[in-house]
């Protein structure tokens, strides 16, 4: 079952334009590849809220194949390289706590509710 590691975050003032361009330049996409050999979590792409519609600046969508991959994040070599490059370059805004999901599509998910109570009948 496919499952989506969503980060969503905001970015200081005016770094915007040159965050999209450093997604869009081969030294993110080779960040992303890297990561991907490594955990098995395949970045689809980050999205970006229009005319003001959202809460956040940004979001980042990876398809994560099962549980264990989030397990390979905290030792993943090309992770631990993104974000420090990330740091360096400053783009976050760190006064703003952003916030991560995790998403399946809904004939992935398994509702549970609990058991309904029986009615009982009205003798008349």
């Amino acid at each position: 079952m496919k499952m989506y590691y969503v980060s969503s975050y905001y970015l200081k003032e005016n770094k915007a334009l040159e965050y999209q361009q450093w997604l869009l330049g081969e030294e993110a996409s080779q960040m992303f590849a890297d990561i991907e050999k490594e955990t098995a979590m395949h970045y689809m792409d980050t999205f970006w809220p229009i005319l003001g519609f959202g809460e956040v600046d940004a979001e980042d969508w990876w398809e994560v194949p099962n549980w264990a991959a989030l397990d390979t994040i905290r030792e993943s070599k090309g992770m631990g390289a993104m974000f420090t490059r990330l740091d360096e370059l400053g783009f976050f805004d760190p006064t703003r706590s952003g916030s991560t999901r995790m998403m399946r599509s809904t004939r992935e998910v398994k509702i549970m509710e609990p058991a309904r109570k029986k009615e009982k009948k009205n003798k008349k």
